[in-house]
């Protein structure tokens, strides 16, 4: 299938922060005194030399007449940019799969992939207003750098802004309109995966923000980044829905792509990704990542608008307290259902906001920090405020499904609620050497149309293994049927319960 010439008009200029009013007296603007200042640049203490490098190339980009040697000088900031973001990258591979803060260093490599990509717009709207069309490769590198900058912050759980895609989409209907979004680039250094045209890095992050990153742990989300990169050609952008897996994408900007994906009408302002092909290649390649497939499919198989839900969400605001983590859930539950084993350890619940809720599930807002980090996939147990020191405990147990931060520390949870009865349990027997310490364990009884559930360190799913666990009031032989879901160590395993 090829793609016609695109019917776009030209987006004109691309909005990006404003110059300076005046010259600031330390701005570098010879290439040679620029190239012995990053030489001297203390690389060994990556946080010092990315907010050294921030501070100059800000003064650069923001330069009221940076003069005709701009490109020169930009370019002198490729390389100590892409080693400060070599150095995130490794760190972000060792990442527990938390919602983790943003360390000094990966905001200010942000910041400085944001600034850089900055520079090269400025450069490409200058050639625009003098009636110039700008160059595939300067649009690309700017493309790569937003992408770069994008990722990191994925991967911290980060809420995609609306002027981030907005750049994104201007500079991929430009490249378009100039017919340059299918010119192939040079190999990108150090990223084998990495897509070698404007239109496949637009794919890729197209791929990744309709999977939701929010509802995936960051070491899925990587895998998934690097094969999308390395399979995007696979994907089209078509005006007319082509074959069955076509997602609607909203070009015009009115709507982020995962709205416009669930909830856009037909229009001139909707384009669509046609992904048969991505799609068979997904289901066909061995080596496919884990749980891409389906992430994808969900905007694929049709819309969720607000009566269309299962659940109805009802707006909420009342104040709760929540446990995070198996441990202090197993801690809770006992206190709850067995008044002669008080807890030896002092719980501290992290004060929070429910802001809305449905039969199956409930919606919080809490500030962070938090140590631990929550983690998608993690057992949590909420709690309302008490009334009075003798009102009985009104709550309910849930996993995340859904996680989102912000500025400050802001974090906003999306629960499922854990139906039926939870009875906190001990893994006793055999099983124990393979729960690494971790012998507690909570049991969900089935109900109606659910299945039993252990909630107990991964290690011990062993498929068909009996494994016996002791309640304050009963014992139960488990026979483990699969692996359901997990997060880091703590699995969420199908059982069945034999005869004692």
């Amino acid at each position: 299938m090829v793609n016609g010439p695109s019917n776009q008009p030209n987006p004109g200029p691309f909005p990006i922060p404003p110059v300076a009013v005046a010259r600031h007296p330390a701005a570098l603007l010879s290439p040679r005194d620029l190239r012995h200042w990053v030489d001297s640049l203390p690389l060994g203490n990556p946080p010092k030399a990315a907010e050294h490098l921030l501070h100059q190339l800000r003064l650069l980009v923001r330069d009221p007449s940076p003069g005709p040697r701009f490109a020169v000088l930009l370019t002198l900031y490729d390389q100590p940019i892409d080693q400060l973001l070599q150095i995130v990258q490794e760190r972000l591979k060792n990442n527990p799969d938390n919602a983790v803060p943003l360390g000094q260093l990966e905001y200010l490599t942000i910041e400085l992939l944001n600034e850089s990509a900055y520079g090269h717009l400025r450069m490409a709207n200058q050639l625009l207003e003098s009636g110039k069309a700008p160059q595939a490769d300067a649009l690309f590198r700017a493309m790569s750098l937003l992408d770069s900058g994008l990722n990191i912050e994925r991967l911290h759980y980060r809420r995609l802004a609306p002027q981030a895609w907005g750049l994104l989409l201007h500079i991929f209907l430009l490249a378009e309109h100039l017919q340059l979004a299918d010119q192939p680039m040079a190999a990108v250094s150090g990223e084998p995966d990495h897509p070698r045209t404007i239109r496949g890095l637009f794919s890729r992050v197209l791929v990744i923000t309709l999977c939701d990153p929010h509802q995936h742990l960051p070491g899925d989300i990587q895998r998934w980044h690097a094969w999308t990169g390395a399979n995007s050609e696979l994907l089209e952008l078509t005006l007319l829905p082509q074959g069955a897996a076509a997602i609607p994408v909203d070009i015009s900007g009115s709507q982020m792509p995962l709205a416009a994906a669930r909830r856009s009408k037909p229009g001139p302002g909707i384009r669509y990704l046609a992904s048969d092909r991505f799609v068979q290649q997904l289901a066909d390649d061995p080596m496919a990542p884990k749980g891409l497939l389906q992430a994808f499919n969900e905007p694929i198989k049709g819309r969720k608008t607000p009566e269309q839900r299962k659940s109805p969400r009802r707006a909420r605001n009342h104040p709760f307290r929540l446990l995070h983590g198996l441990h202090s859930m197993h801690r809770r539950l006992t206190e709850l259902t067995d008044s002669e084993s008080p807890s030896r350890h002092e719980l501290a619940p992290v004060p929070c906001r429910q802001i809305n809720q449905s039969p199956t599930g409930a919606a919080f807002t809490l500030q962070g920090p938090l140590n631990p980090p929550l983690s998608v996939g993690e057992p949590i147990l909420a709690e309302a405020e008490a009334a009075g020191s003798k009102t009985a405990p009104i709550g309910f147990a849930g996993r995340i499904q859904r996680l989102v931060t912000a500025d400050q520390q802001h974090i906003e949870i999306g629960v499922e609620k854990l139906q039926g009865r939870l009875i906190p349990v001990a893994i006793t027997g055999s099983a124990t050497e393979r729960t690494r310490g971790t012998n507690y364990a909570v049991l969900q009884h089935a109900t109606e149309g659910t299945q039993h559930l252990l909630l107990a360190a991964s290690s011990i799913f062993r498929e068909g293994d009996m494994v016996v666990v002791e309640g304050a009031q009963q014992r139960y032989n488990l026979r483990m049927l699969r692996l359901l879901a997990g997060y880091q160590r703590i699995a969420y395993i199908v059982v069945e319960i034999a005869e004692n």
